[in-house]
């Protein structure tokens, strides 16, 4: 039988019809998963830099602490005795030097005997009942401590906090004190250089915090660099963007933070509509457009990949390479020994907190970038120079590793820290930089080895009265008398 042609051309157009729908359908929602998956994978990246960045800065709130709570002075004075003048002066140094916003003392009896407010000391003593939240945090320092403490004659010591990661002798978290959010660290006043001994019993507790205020936020953001980073207090749930609730030591809820997500995916929208519209003129035109459009769409992904990549390693202060990146070199170096020998180089600003505070953040920002120029400048091919957070670099040195080659480079790195440096308001900016130097495979075999005792190492600097160099292998044992050696002091 034969069949009418207009209606084997309306079978046609019928079928080309369902094709073009089905086609039409079909990219509508691969484009809907595609763009959903690139803004959740966004998101993600996103939430790793934010806690990151936040874990920075508790371990930086610990290594803070310790100036008070590692002291022989201390435990005499705010443990076995207790020196209203000296807690005075020991809680003013934190506010001054670190802008500590709140320290506690509280004793081995549960009980706060000294708290500050800013640069304000209070003396007062009060039962710790008062504060559940402080409750939880004090017995946590308490177990840390029952299994850090070692029986000396006389009481008892601690061990060395050499090599050791802030986690294992001190609490860290959120906490909600004197109704303000707030990030904290506590731990254990202990002995330095065990000339006196600690009392048995549950230990003397040392807490400081940071408000969660704006300056915190630009401090945090300042490695982040999202946009509209800021934090919603008492808030404990999410439009679905990016964001991070956190809680306190019982599990309430304090806060969130949250920002809009720099990278999201490509609509599908102005794609997809320009298609369909082809689709009815030709179904050759149609996957003519499709293909090209397919295209465009993926070459797009793969430069927002890129893009994403070389934020995820760098810092987008200085454009030096971040704490990520840091942490894949030294891993893939560390893999290479004991063939290949190289350093960890950790330097810290002196006197940085100054010129945030006298000039402002624009000045602080003009020097972070003028010292990441000097040292890469000074470090050169042979070394790779990271900013791993604030006034922090660290640097992984792949040249000659003989003590003469590694004293040069210090002193070098040092003398570019200490040169004034000009701000945009006219004036110059006078810092200094302390250094500390782990070797492998003599100081350590393992990353998290090299990168401790290189801080051990600057902190020794640090300690010993900053814009200078110490290798870990010239540091003191800790049975050894300090003044058989002191960090070398650079010349500028």
């Amino acid at each position: 039988m034969k069949v009418p042609r207009q209606h084997i051309s309306r079978l046609a157009f019928l079928l080309a019809g369902l094709l073009i729908a089905v086609t039409s359908i079909s990219l509508l929602f691969v484009g809907f998963v595609a763009s959903h998956a690139s803004r959740q994978q966004a998101i993600a990246n996103e939430e790793r830099l934010f806690r990151s960045a936040v874990a920075d800065h508790l371990r930086a709130i610990v290594r803070e602490q310790i100036t008070v709570a590692s002291s022989d002075e201390s435990v005499l004075k705010l443990v076995k005795g207790f020196d209203p003048s000296y807690a005075r002066q020991s809680f003013d140094a934190l506010w001054s030097t670190y802008r500590h916003s709140k320290v506690m003392l509280i004793s081995g009896r549960g009980e706060v005997i000294a708290e500050s407010f800013e640069d304000y000391t209070h003396i007062i003593t009060r039962p710790i009942a008062e504060i559940p939240e402080l409750q939880l945090i004090q017995e946590d320092v308490k177990q840390l401590f029952l299994k850090n403490r070692v029986r000396v004659p006389g009481g008892f010591g601690h061990r060395s906090l050499q090599g050791v990661d802030p986690g294992e002798y001190a609490v860290m978290g959120f906490v909600r004190i004197d109704g303000k959010p707030a990030l904290f660290g506590a731990m254990p006043v202990m002995p330095d250089e065990f000339q006196v001994t600690l009392p048995d019993g549950p230990p003397t507790v040392l807490l400081s915090a940071h408000y969660i205020d704006e300056f915190l936020l630009r401090q945090l953001n300042g490695q982040l660099n999202f946009a509209d980073f800021r934090f919603v207090d008492g808030s404990k749930t999410q439009d679905g963007g990016p964001g991070h609730v956190v809680e306190d030591a019982s599990g309430a809820p304090i806060g969130l933070f949250t920002w809009k997500s720099q990278t999201v995916g490509e609509s599908i929208w102005p794609t997809i509509i320009p298609v369909i519209a082809l689709l009815s003129v030709a179904l050759a035109a149609l996957a003519f457009g499709i293909a090209w459009r397919i295209g465009q769409l993926t070459s797009s992904l793969q430069a927002s990949e890129r893009q994403n990549r070389y934020l995820a390693l760098h810092d987008t202060l200085s454009g030096l390479a971040n704490r990520l990146q840091f942490n894949r070199v030294l891993e893939n170096a560390v893999k290479e020994l004991p063939d290949k020998h190289f350093a960890v180089i950790h330097c810290d600003l002196d006197k940085f907190k100054a010129v945030n505070d006298t000039h402002g953040h624009a000045a602080g920002d003009a020097v972070i970038k003028t010292v990441a120029e000097r040292l890469s400048k000074v470090v050169g091919r042979p070394g790779l120079v990271c900013r791993i957070g604030g006034d922090e670099f660290m640097v992984i040195y792949r040249g000659g590793t003989d003590r003469n080659n590694l004293e040069a480079l210090s002193r070098a790195m040092i003398a570019a820290g200490s040169t004034p440096i000009p701000l945009p308001e006219g004036m110059d900016a006078h810092i200094g930089l302390s250094v500390g130097i782990a070797i492998a495979p003599q100081d350590g075999n393992t990353a998290e080895l090299l990168v401790t005792r290189s801080d051990a190492a600057l902190y020794h600097s640090k300690k010993m009265g900053r814009n200078r160099f110490t290798c870990y292998g010239d540091m003191p044992d800790e049975n050894d008398d300090p003044d058989d050696l002191q960090p070398r002091q650079a010349t500028a």
